[in-house]
């Protein structure tokens, strides 16, 4: 029997996402995947239902969002409350994600919820932050397929 495969939903309001497959074990769902022609609203809802796991690409973007606060986030609630889904905060942009009640009590990522774009990229510190934030995710994409 083949090991599922962990379908992942991003939740973001730019294209800050690049991410692939690893491995086998996630299949990374954007919005970038709605074709021409299809209602691209009925795809986010049908991909809110479908995903294993969500990742948040928090920034102040992301939290002035209303569909995002209106439309993705109560679904994506729900379904970590019922059914134990994984959602995990990725702080991007430095924002008050601290004070927002629906991600202050999450673990976010990096470590200690520092922004993604304070780290250097002159140094490589940037991608080795990019490079933790995805072994964590892959971690538990693996924990939640059984892998």
């Amino acid at each position: 029997m083949l090991a599922k495969t962990v379908l992942l939903f991003f939740s973001k309001t730019s294209s800050l996402s690049n991410f692939r497959n690893l491995r086998g074990v996630i299949d990374a769902w954007q919005d970038r995947r709605i074709q021409p022609g299809e209602e691209w609203f009925k795809a986010i809802k049908q991909a809110l239902n479908d995903c294993d796991m969500a990742l948040l690409l928090v920034s102040s973007d992301f939290i002035a969002s209303r569909f995002i606060n209106d439309e993705e986030l109560p679904d994506l609630l729900k379904r970590r409350e019922k059914e134990g889904m994984i959602i995990i905060p990725i702080i991007v942009r430095d924002c008050l994600w601290q004070s927002e009640p629906v991600l202050k009590d999450m673990q976010a990522l990096p470590t200690d919820g520092k922004a993604v774009i304070t780290f250097s990229e002159a140094t490589g510190d940037r991608d080795k932050i990019w490079m933790e934030i995805a072994q964590a995710i892959e971690k538990r994409a693996r924990e939640k397929a059984g892998k």
